[in-house]
């Protein structure tokens, strides 16, 4: 049952009847970058924006820190996905 949302969080009573809250995200807990990470990813940002204007920033930077830091994963997705590969030469 929700009980609303306030400043400390998301307020609602658990099964067993308790309080509880679900704190607000903090949105200085992303990821963590060196200088030399910090501008490899603005400069992928920047490719992204110009080669993809039509998504909004937020979505480009979902996926390019996802690239920085699950680099291996997401090529390994991408080997996996047959339309994709179909675009390559292998």
């Amino acid at each position: 049952m929700i009980e609303g949302l306030n400043q400390e969080g998301l307020k609602y009573i658990d099964d067993s009847g308790d309080e509880q809250v679900i704190p607000r995200a903090n949105l200085q807990d992303g990821y963590k970058y060196t200088i030399e990470e910090t501008e490899k990813k603005d400069h992928l940002m920047m490719l992204c924006i110009q080669k993809w204007p039509h998504l909004d920033k937020m979505t480009i930077e979902l996926f390019v820190d996802r690239y920085l830091n699950h680099k291996d994963e997401m090529t390994e997705e991408m080997k996996n996905d047959k339309e994709y590969m179909k675009k390559f030469k292998c």
